[in-house]
């Protein structure tokens, strides 16, 4: 072979090299590529197992009024309302939810002395999925906050709807634990999935062991049924009187079934 054939040959010898490790980085950059998207997809997939995986995460809201109320009685003597053991009410409902498999499902935000001026702020605050208010109630359908000077201030069933119609749409459920409180939720439940309320004056004993349980049963799992059904269980266990365990009412929007009501989805 001739000087010009092996200078051709060595040519020839080169372009094929370049042109096997070109093709060579070609498949590497796609591998490299086939291998990020694999990566990335089997990362995207565990996210998605986590977001089935999970539960729906709810905020409840406990709103407390507890003002210095002085009433006349039927003599006509100035007597001033007992105070009431909300803290009490709270903590309970706190632990009842510590207690849980899976509490972190469950936000429990309290707020204490509610003036009305501050309802809104709490509630862009907080969205609750559920409100649960706690206080004196009035036989005429009226609740009991606080104004700016700390007396009290009485709320009509109207401006409690309004309020409830101005609140975002995770509202699912308003429990009034405040006495004389059913007429309210019968109407408010034209507006929210359901609510609860008090038919009478009811002791604070019954209202907190009916609270506790409510919310661990929902924390739980259970429809909202069922949760009401275990709430006014746990009175007749606890020895509670048939009169006082009758209080609590559950009321369910028109067209809704409290069964298909589940405010935490189990896994």
């Amino acid at each position: 072979m001739c000087n010009e054939e092996l200078k051709l040959q060595k040519e020839q010898d080169r372009e094929n090299r370049n042109i096997e490790n070109t093709r060579n980085r070609e498949i590497a950059n796609i591998n490299n590529k086939v291998e990020y998207q694999r990566l990335k997809q089997i990362e995207l997939d565990n996210e998605i197992k986590k977001l089935k995986s999970s539960k729906e995460k709810i905020n409840i809201l406990f709103i407390a009024s507890n003002p210095d109320i002085i009433f006349t009685d039927e003599d006509g003597v100035l007597r001033e309302q007992q105070k009431l053991s909300l803290d009490k009410e709270a903590r309970d409902i706190e632990e009842s939810i510590q207690k849980l498999p899976d509490r972190d499902s469950i936000s429990f935000v309290t707020k204490w002395a509610t003036r009305t001026e501050d309802l809104f702020q709490y509630i862009n605050e907080v969205n609750p999925t559920i409100i649960h208010f706690t206080g004196h109630g009035t036989e005429d359908g009226k609740l009991v906050f606080h104004d700016k000077n700390d007396n009290p201030k009485f709320v009509g069933i109207d401006a409690i709807i309004q309020m409830i119609n101005a609140i975002t749409d995770h509202l699912r459920l308003v429990v009034f634990s405040n006495c004389f409180s059913s007429s309210i939720a019968i109407q408010v439940s034209e507006y929210v999935e359901a609510t609860i309320g008090m038919n009478t004056s009811v002791r604070e004993d019954v209202a907190t062991l009916f609270a506790a349980q409510l919310y661990s049963s929902i924390g739980f799992g259970f429809s909202l049924d069922k949760a009401f059904k275990q709430a006014m269980a746990r009175l007749s266990i606890e020895g509670i009187d048939k009169k006082d365990a009758d209080i609590p009412e559950l009321f369910v929007k028109e067209g809704i079934d409290a069964n298909e009501i589940y405010l935490v989805k189990k896994k």
